[in-house]
């Protein structure tokens, strides 16, 4: 039969029943460091050291565990946040002094001190002020809702480019509707594919389109139409918000045969494919 006292020295009965010390000790140590560290991290950390603690826990040397422990934990934690600090310890020295020294001097002459100044206070000249305050720059991070002096936007608000475009998600959805445009109109009869090209791609007039072809401006018109229909309808299919195409609409049955051959060739890879060069397309579907 197990003793209390086997129980006690157990590596898994003592991390078991002190597994409230890494929070304790999280809450402690992580006063000190900004937000951007991740709690759970240090989490993490202080549990390995409880491990630690637990293994190598010598219960003759008279030591209460939990005051051990308590100890291991702590250390864990920091050489932790150590080893992913890309700052030596002696920049971050540099730059607690800067910064008490410059809060002292705004306590004592209620403003900002000067460069000049700040760098007396320190001891040391404009130039190595100037190395420490790039180095504690750099190696800084700052959480994205990190507030500026005064009224000035968020950190987030800062980075944020306005334009969706450049965004992956945007640009891979803007080329894969370039390429469904392409595959669209490679789809059309030749006729229909002849007048959607030199009307929208390249700017020609439906009377010279119609001479061309030796047919009325009003038979191009409605070609050009149809075209522009069974385009539609097939991006229907696709995407949402896709002005809907009416049942009594001209060609019904060729735009039904339309839809259903491309529906059968084209998936999303093809699309994408279908982009050649930076050529954008212009055409419009609710024309």
């Amino acid at each position: 039969m197990t003793s209390s006292t086997d129980r006690a020295s157990d590596p898994n009965e003592l991390v078991r029943a002190h597994l409230d010390l890494i929070g304790k000790t999280v809450a402690k140590v992580s006063a000190r460091y900004p937000r951007h560290v991740d709690r759970e991290e240090l989490w993490n950390a202080g549990a390995l050291g409880l491990v630690e603690a637990a293994q190598r826990f010598n219960p003759a040397a008279g030591i209460p565990f939990e005051r051990y422990a308590a100890i291991r934990i702590r250390g864990a934690i920091i050489d932790s946040t150590r080893t992913r600090d890309w700052a030596s310890r002696s920049v971050r020295r540099r730059y607690r002094e800067m910064e008490q020294t410059s809060a002292d001097l705004r306590d004592s002459t209620g403003r900002e001190p000067e460069r000049k100044t700040l760098a007396a206070a320190l001891g040391v000249t404009i130039d190595e002020l100037d190395k420490t305050q790039a180095q504690s720059a750099a190696s800084m991070l700052l959480y994205l809702d990190h507030e500026r002096p005064g009224d000035g936007p968020s950190l987030r608000d800062s980075i944020v480019d306005p334009d969706v475009s450049t965004q992956p998600e945007a640009a891979l959805e803007r080329r894969e509707v370039i390429g469904t445009l392409r595959s669209a109109v490679a789809g059309l009869p030749a006729t229909h594919r002849h007048v959607i090209e030199r009307y929208y791609f390249k700017g020609e007039m439906l009377q010279d389109i119609a001479n061309d072809l030796g047919v009325t401006q009003a038979r191009v018109s409605q070609i050009r139409s149809e075209a522009l229909t069974s385009v539609r309808a097939w991006f229907g299919t696709l995407y949402e918000g896709t002005p809907e195409v009416a049942d009594d609409a001209a060609g019904k049955r060729a735009r039904a045969a339309y839809v259903a051959q491309l529906s059968s060739e084209s998936n999303w890879r093809t699309r994408l494919d279908a982009i050649e060069g930076d050529i954008e397309l212009s055409l419009t579907l609710n024309a």
